[in-house]
Order: structure tokens, then C-alpha cells, then sequence
């Protein structure tokens, strides 16, 4: 596998998605700059434009101020006045050298505005025009000297007969002097009346007035349009050689109006589409080095990103097979590698979690055998319960109850059996909770199953407990149709109680079940044989163990145990004495076992029985069992735990071995079979067959559950020589029988 290359897929797809996340804000804010600059730039040209069409528009009205100031620098004139006057009193004034003065400065004064052809006063009373070249009538100076068309000539008289501030008309042709020539009449009144006596009208030259535009206008505007009460009296085009691209480019139109006359001037741009090239060129290369930075930083955070899916990658690679992840990798990306291997972790972690399970449910039902056959702890011990969920204590009270299914006679039918088991459970479940007590409900061997209640306080006052075994036999019945065994035991303080209080419901279950078998006249017989001591063989058997392993607190307990619980009974005085002498046949045992003379403790210990002194006998007891564990602590040398591991050793590489055996290892290692019984106790903590079951059984349950093999294969795989052993050591350690184990793990 390629980690962090462009082979990688999964790589390809996280380096386009960082690109498509960088470049494309990129493009947008760069695209957005771009257009920024262009709208900026527009505005620019526009206010320029807009400065320039004012600038044209002042230039013009700067004229027609000219205009303006001629007529009111004439209507002070002392001379124009007396000419208004309809009366010759003048008359005289006015000499041939005095007219001929006035009218060159008349004539000096129009052409100083450099765009007038020539100028004229127009007296309406008099029917008098005075000009540069003299006074003429109307008729005479329209039909002589400037000659215009009938239309226009009535117009100009109408308009004289009016008072006028300052009116432009539209171009008109006329002859002057034989001359044609194109003007743009304008009329002040030099008057503020109604009718004025004096009308100055002046004619621009419209080749002047254009070559005055040409010398002070724009040379950035496209065209110049100026009107006068819609009709154009001046309009430029540029020239030039794009003249022809020119008006295929779009152009917008700005108005400016006169502030002097009722003069529109209309001056357009062309509005071009390439605007700013240079701030535009700089922008697009600002896009390529972004997008190239962009594609680059793509690539780092890609290298970055995918750095932990590599690991990751490198880590599954070496935790499975190489066939595997090849074939994963070839059939999709890295992720559908990681979300296989996933799922066969989490497959492998739910195995793991049932066989978890299924230890802490058979290390749970040990326990409670245990518990059953007498659980003598200490400190380390108390927290083992607490570590798998058994939260019992000392100071707390219990009391076991049998449930025994023997009334059932035929038990092939194992679907029957199975409803009856589940209905018990849910029986109990009822039933106690309707009593408030704490329960655990498990199988056991001499009976179906066993429930130990549980208080921190004490109960079963006023029969209480045949009270609830009674419940729990009249739902079980009604809902089966079968009268089952249930019965209580006594209610006991602190764990050994528990199974003191088994043993008496398991005595009172033989009882019935040998009743049952028996004819009536020799149940009265047995009934006087029974024994009335309290000696329970598990006692015993962890006595012996206790011993061998020198334990002394723990065997002081038990001794302490059943001469209490003996000492409640009542015991006449030779039941007492045939205890003590079994006791002590115990310790004799234990004493052979580990090659000691038996001889000088069998003396001793029949002097104090011939003075039938209890008291001495137990103390005796007490005596024997405190040598013997004393001894035994002390041979515990290091060299007896090498062979303690050596033992282990061996154990643990041929459990599956039908002929492994405490004499097969006393044979190997050339020793007693007591002697290895109790170095493999020490070293283990659990007698040799209780930890080769063990692993027989963990065994049995891994190949159960791949349902591989039938269950008589896996009874010879495990080391089982019969079938029928391997079912019942099953039974025994998981609580439910093989077949069963097998649906439930289904």
C-alpha cells in the first residue's frame, strides 16, 4: 500500500476536496476583485465624463455670458437711449463723425466676442436697424444687406416687437452682402418692457462658434449636441480612423442644460467594454498565483490529513494477513479497508466478550458451588466475589432453597423439562420480589436448582420461608401441572452459612427422595440411622486441602465451624465422640499422606479418648491440626515451586490427553501422588482435577461455538474417553448442558 501518493484514492479525494474548498472562494473573491475594479473604473470614467460635459457646457455658457453683457453694457448707453426716443430731438447729436464712431465701436465691441458674424439694434417703433454699416429701415437693410427667406425674416420681426431677456434661436441661412452665410440669431431686449424700443440681435457664425467648440471642447466626448428649443444649433463628430469601430462600440448620452439660455448641450462617451486592461491584467495574474498557492496548500493539508489514515492503514496492514488486505484494498478504497477491519474487530471484541461472559458465568457458578459446599474465606477471597458480581459479605444472612424436578418421570422430553426451568425463573423472579429479598438462582448436582436468598438483616420470622417455598411450589404446579420438591433450608449469618443451611435442605430432599423410593416399613428403620452429627464430606475434603497447604486460619475456622454447628444440635455425648474420632481419622489421613508417623498420634489420641474427655479430644484435634499445617508451611522452599511451575507446565501442554492423571504426573516427576496433589495446589490454588476440568471445559466451549465438530468429537478432542463424562463435567461447570450451550451461543 501507498500511503500519502497520488496512487492512493482515498488521497486523490481528500487533495481534490481541499482544492475545490480553496480555489473555488478564490476564484469567487478574486472574480469579485476583478469586478470591483471594473465598476470602480466605470465610476471613474463616468465622473470624468460628467466633468468634462460640464466643462464643455461652461465653456459655452461663458460665451453666451459674453452675449449677455454686450446687451446690458449697450442698454447704458447714452446713444442707444436717445435712439429709442421716437422723437428727432436727437437728431442733431448724431453727426456723420459721431454715427461713424459709434459704429466702429459697435462693430469693435461684436467682434471681440470672436463667434459673432455682426450684431444689429433693431428700433421697432422707428422701423429702424442700426448696424456696423449704418442705419437702415426694415425693408431696406432685410432686403439689402442681410437677406433671409420670408419665414425667417417675420420671425425675427415678431420677436423684436416682444420683450426678450435672452432668446437663441436655431440656425438659419442668409445673404449678407451677397454672401450666404449659416448664424445662429440671439435677442436681448435692452429694455425690461413688454414692448421694447431697442432690441440687440446678434448673429453667430456658426463656422466661428465650431471652431471655437473645435479649439476650447472635448476630445474625449464622441458627439456634441447643443439645442435650442429642440433644434440643433452646433453638433460635433469626432473624426478619426476608428470612426467606423467607433460607432459599433456602445455610447451613453450625458445633458447638461445652460445655465445662461434655454441651451441643452448633450455630449456622448463611448461606453467600452474593455475598461482598465491593466488593473484587469494584474488581477488575473493575482488569480493564477492564488490558485496556484491554493493548490499547493491543497496538497500540504492533504499530505496532513491523510498522514493518521496512513498509520492507521500501516497498523491494520500488519494485524491481519497480507491475502487479506490485498484483496480489501483491490476491492475498494482505504475506507472500505478501515470499515472491514472494523467489523472483524468488532466481531473478533463480541467473541472475546462472550467468552468473557461465559468464564465469568462458569467462574460464577463455581463460586456458588462453592458457596454451596462451604466457602471458608479471607480478605483476597472476599474481593474475588466482589470482582464477578457477587456482593456477599459476612455480616449478611442467608438461607438456601432446593428446587428439586424428580417428580417428573419422564425426562426424555426435553422441551417439557426446558418450559418447566423457564417458568421456575420467572416463578421465583414473582416471588421474590413480592418479599423483597435478593436472590441468585443457579443448578446444582443433587438437585435441579438451588436459590440462595440473601438480606443484610435478618428474616424467615414466622415460617417465612415455608411460606415462600409453598408459593413457589403451588405457581410452579399450576402453570406445569407437576408437584416439584422445594425446600428451604435454615436462615444462617456469614457465607459458611449458606452451606449449612444447603445441607439441611439437602437432607430433608434425601430424605423425601429415598421415602419415595423405599417401602414404608423400612423407612422407620433408616429413619433410626440416620446421623446426627454435622460433618459434611465438602467440609471435609477442604479440611484435607487446608491442611496439606499448611493453612492454619483457615482450618482453624472450619474445626471452629462444625464443633458450633454440632454444638447447636444438641449431640449426646457419644455422637460428640464419634465426631471428634472421625476428625481425627481426617488428620491421620493427612498425616500418612505426607509420610509422617501416624503411630505415636493414634496412641495419643486414644488415651484421651479412653477418659472420655470431649474436651480434651477437641483440644487434641485442635493440637494435631496446628503440626501439621506448621509443617507444611515451612517445606514450601523455592525448590518445590520450580516443580510446582514444572507440573503446571506440563498440565497445560497436555490437558486434551485422556491419560494425564495426578499418578501419570507422580510417575513423570517421581513423587507420591499426595505430594503432587499438594505442590500443584499451592502453585494454582485449586486442586488438580477443579483446574484440568477448567481447561478442558474453556476448550469445549470455543469449539462449541465455531459448531464445527459434533459433541462427541469435541468430548475426545478435549480428553474425554466418554461421551457421557464429558456431558456431565459440562454440566457441572457451565450449569446447562452442552446442546443447550450451543443454541445460546446461536
Amino acid at each position: 500500500m501507498r500511503h500519502g501518493s497520488f496512487g492512493s484514492v482515498t488521497f486523490r479525494k481528500i487533495f481534490l476536496s481541499y482544492t475545490v474548498i480553496l480555489i473555488i472562494p478564490i476564484i469567487v473573491f478574486s472574480t469579485l476583485n476583478v469586478q470591483r475594479n471594473i465598476m470602480e473604473e466605470r465610476q471613474r470614467l463616468h465622473e470624468k465624463h460628467i466633468s468634462d460635459a460640464n466643462r464643455i457646457a461652461v465653456v459655452v455658457d461663458d460665451k453666451l455670458q459674453e452675449l449677455k453683457n454686450l446687451g446690458k453694457l449697450l442698454s447704458e448707453e447714452s446713444w442707444v437711449r436717445k435712439m429709442m426716443q421716437n422723437t428727432d430731438v436727437y437728431e442733431n447729436e448724431f453727426d456723420f463723425l459721431k454715427m461713424l464712431e459709434i459704429r466702429r465701436n459697435f462693430e469693435n465691441s461684436t467682434n471681440s466676442l470672436n463667434i459673432v458674424s455682426f450684431g444689429m439694434i433693431v428700433f421697432p417703433e422707428k422701423q429702424q436697424i442700426f448696424s456696423p454699416w449704418g442705419t437702415y429701415t426694415e425693408d431696406d437693410f432685410f432686403s439689402g444687406v442681410a437677406v433671409f427667406d420670408d419665414k425667417t425674416r417675420h420671425r425675427i420681426e415678431s420677436i423684436v416687437l416682444e420683450q426678450q431677456y435672452f432668446k437663441v434661436l436655431p440656425p438659419e441661412t442668409m445673404e449678407l452682402w451677397g454672401n450666404s452665410k449659416r448664424v445662429v440669431p440671439v435677442f436681448q431686449s435692452l429694455e425690461v418692457v413688454n414692448q421694447p424700443r431697442g432690441v440687440l440681435v446678434l448673429f453667430i457664425d456658426s463656422a466661428y462658434f465650431a471652431d471655437y467648440m473645435h479649439r476650447f471642447g472635448s476630445i474625449e466626448s464622441k458627439d456634441i449636441l447643443i439645442t435650442t428649443q429642440g433644434q440643433p444649433i452646433y453638433k460635433q463628430i469626432q473624426a478619426g480612423p476608428n470612426r467606423e469601430e467607433q460607432g459599433n462600440e456602445h455610447s451613453y448620452e450625458l445633458v447638461v442644460p445652460s445655465l445662461e439660455s434655454d441651451l441643452k448641450y448633450k455630449i456622448s462617451y463611448l461606453d467600452s467594454s474593455v475598461i482598465g486592461i491593466n488593473n484587469l491584467f494584474s488581477s488575473l495574474l493575482a488569480i493564477l498565483i492564488s490558485t496556484a498557492v491554493g493548490t499547493l496548500t491543497a496538497f500540504l493539508l492533504a499530505k496532513i490529513s491523510y498522514h493518521p489514515l496512513g498509520a492507521l492503514l500501516s497498523k491494520l496492514s500488519a494485524a491481519f494477513r497480507y491475502d487479506d488486505v490485498k484483496s480489501s484494498m483491490v476491492s475498494g478504497s482505504e475506507y472500505n479497508f478501515i470499515e472491514k477491519s472494523f467489523d472483524r474487530l468488532l466481531h473478533e471484541n463480541e467473541k472475546l466478550q462472550r467468552s468473557m461472559q461465559d468464564y465469568e458465568k462458569a467462574a460464577k457458578s463455581n463460586l456458588f458451588q462453592r458457596l454451596l459446599k462451604g466457602y471458608f474465606t479471607d480478605d483476597q477471597q472476599m474481593n474475588g466475589l466482589k470482582k464477578i458480581g457477587i456482593g456477599y459479605t459476612d455480616e449478611m444472612h442467608y438461607c438456601t432453597v432446593l428446587i428439586s424436578f424428580h417428580a417428573i418421570r419422564d425426562v426424555s422430553d426435553f422441551g417439557q423439562i426446558r418450559k418447566i426451568e423457564m417458568m421456575t425463573i420467572m416463578i421465583v423472579e414473582k416471588v421474590m420480589e413480592r418479599y423483597g429479598l435478593d436472590y441468585e438462582l443457579f443448578e446444582v448436582t443433587h438437585a435441579d436448582k438451588a436459590l440462595i436468598l440473601s438480606s443484610e438483616g435478618f428474616f424467615g420470622q414466622e415460617g417465612m420461608m415455608d411460606q415462600i417455598a409453598l408459593s413457589i411450589t403451588e405457581e410452579i404446579e399450576q402453570a406445569c401441572g407437576f408437584h416439584p420438591y422445594v425446600l428451604p433450608g435454615t436462615v444462617e449469618k456469614g457465607l459458611v452459612g449458606i452451606s449449612k443451611s444447603y445441607y439441611t435442605a439437602n437432607e430433608s430432599l434425601q430424605y423425601i427422595l429415598f421415602s419415595r423410593d423405599h417401602l414404608p416399613d423400612i423407612q422407620e428403620e433408616m429413619a433410626q440411622t440416620i446421623v446426627e452429627y454435622y460433618y459434611p464430606t465438602d467440609w471435609e475434603v477442604q479440611l484435607i486441602n487446608n491442611l496439606k497447604i499448611g493453612n492454619l486460619d483457615t482450618s482453624m475456622q472450619i474445626l471452629h465451624e462444625i464443633s458450633a454447628e454440632n454444638g447447636r444440635r444438641c449431640l449426646s455425648e457419644a455422637s460428640i465422640i464419634r465426631l471428634v474420632s472421625l476428625l481425627m481419622e481426617t488428620m491421620l489421613r493427612v498425616l500418612y499422606e505426607l509420610n509422617l508417623d501416624t503411630g505415636i498420634y493414634m496412641k495419643q489420641f486414644a488415651n484421651k479418648a479412653e477418659g472420655a474427655d470431649v474436651g480434651e479430644m477437641w483440644g487434641y484435634v485442635y493440637e494435631v491440626v496446628t503440626v501439621i499445617c506448621e509443617r507444611n508451611r515451612y517445606s514450601n522452599s523455592l525448590t518445590t515451586i520450580e516443580v510446582g511451575n514444572q507440573l503446571l507446565q506440563y498440565v497445560n501442554e497436555n490437558y486434551t490427553s485422556a491419560d494425564v492423571s495426578l499418578k501419570q504426573l507422580a510417575e513423570i516427576f517421581q513423587m507420591s501422588v499426595s505430594k503432587v496433589s499438594k505442590i500443584f495446589k499451592e502453585v494454582t490454588g485449586i486442586n488438580f482435577y477443579d483446574y484440568l476440568c477448567r481447561l478442558r471445559m474453556e476448550m469445549a466451549k470455543e469449539l462449541l461455538r465455531e459448531r464445527k465438530c459434533g459433541i462427541d468429537d469435541i468430548a475426545h478432542r478435549v480428553g474425554y474417553e466418554n461421551v457421557y463424562s464429558f456431558k456431565r463435567a459440562f454440566a457441572r461447570y457451565e450449569g446447562i448442558k452442552p446442546d443447550e450451550y450451543v443454541d445460546i451461543a446461536m
